[in-house]
């Protein structure tokens, strides 16, 4: 953006700049005239003030005005209507927004950046919102992308499998990166770009089937999403276990910012210890609802005596 917005203004500038110089060039050498002179009269010819001839001219200097009139007027004219354009209307509103988004972006750290505004893509938006977590979008339709303005959502308008966007989006900062372009191919290009600049980042792709969630993940996403597999799953359990379904529903809708569920890893200092005394430790605020050692099975519903063991991953649900 940056570098066309200076190329068409350096072209504009040029262009007028060009006009003055051979209307004064074609005076001093055709009528004789001093630079000042021959630059008034271009300036006042090419305006088209009126004031008069600055001394008289020949055949050759009349015939040189004409044409300085026909095609010189034209050029100013384009040149000065199209400035006026890109500084009030077009490019510099434009270029001046980039600019404070920048600015914006670069104050983030371990923010999410989503690639892409699909369907899929704005739910994803709107639970990042909801958590109040720091979010920066890449989205290729500027009519799409414009509207995060009044949302008060960062954006970059641009193709996410180009490292300049990414790079624009902070992700050298960022925590996470999800991807949910409607191609497959794109989704698995963000990935291997996401990771090759930033390699310790989380990466999120969403794709159609199962064949491609495997290829995803093959080439480095860490978490893979089928959206018609989640939705069939969450349908089937509204027949089949409509209360598990109807209580986690309840606790998403109705207390979004006062439930959240999450994993914990324990560390070493926990080697050996009893659940309970973790528990405790965390303030007892926390419902454990399993626990997995490392290469075991899961324990769902573990007892307060069960001992921890080093990287034991706890599922817990706690208060915000």
């Amino acid at each position: 953006m940056r570098k066309k917005f200076t190329r068409k203004l350096l072209y504009l500038l040029g262009l007028l700049l060009a006009t003055l110089l051979a209307g004064t060039l074609g005076y001093t050498l055709i009528e004789g005239w001093s630079v000042l002179d021959s630059l008034f009269m271009t300036v006042i010819t090419l305006s088209t003030i009126g004031y008069g001839e600055v001394h008289p001219l020949d055949t050759g200097g009349r015939i040189f005005t004409i044409l300085l009139i026909v095609l010189g007027t034209g050029v100013v004219g384009y040149g000065i209507s199209s400035l006026t354009l890109m500084l009030f209307q077009g490019d510099l509103p434009l270029y001046l927004k980039r600019k404070k988004m920048e600015k914006v972006i670069a104050r983030f750290s371990g923010h999410v950046i989503l690639c892409g505004l699909s369907r899929t893509g704005l739910y994803t938006l709107e639970e990042i919102e909801r958590s109040g977590h720091q979010v920066v979008v890449i989205e290729r339709n500027d009519a799409i992308a414009n509207q995060l303005e009044a949302r008060g959502v960062p954006y970059i308008v641009g193709d996410a499998t180009q490292d300049a966007n990414l790079l624009a989006a902070g992700i050298d900062q960022a925590q996470a990166i999800i991807t949910c372009l409607t191609s497959d191919a794109e989704n698995a290009f963000v990935i291997v770009t996401a990771k090759s600049l930033n390699p310790a980042i989380t990466t999120i792709s969403k794709a159609e089937n199962e064949s491609t969630r495997k290829k995803l993940t093959a080439v480095g996403a860490d978490k893979v999403v089928v959206p018609s597999m989640l939705g069939g799953m969450s349908m089937a359990n509204s027949v089949l276990r409509p209360e598990t379904q109807r209580f986690f529903e309840t606790l998403h809708n109705r207390y979004p910012d006062t439930f959240k569920a999450e994993i914990i890893t324990t560390e070493e200092q926990w080697d050996g210890q009893p659940l309970q005394d973790y528990q405790a430790a965390q303030g007892g605020r926390l419902l454990i609802v399993a626990l997995e050692h490392p290469g075991e099975e899961v324990q769902f519903g573990p007892g307060p005596d069960t001992l921890l063991k080093t990287g034991t991953a706890i599922m817990i649900i706690r208060n915000r």
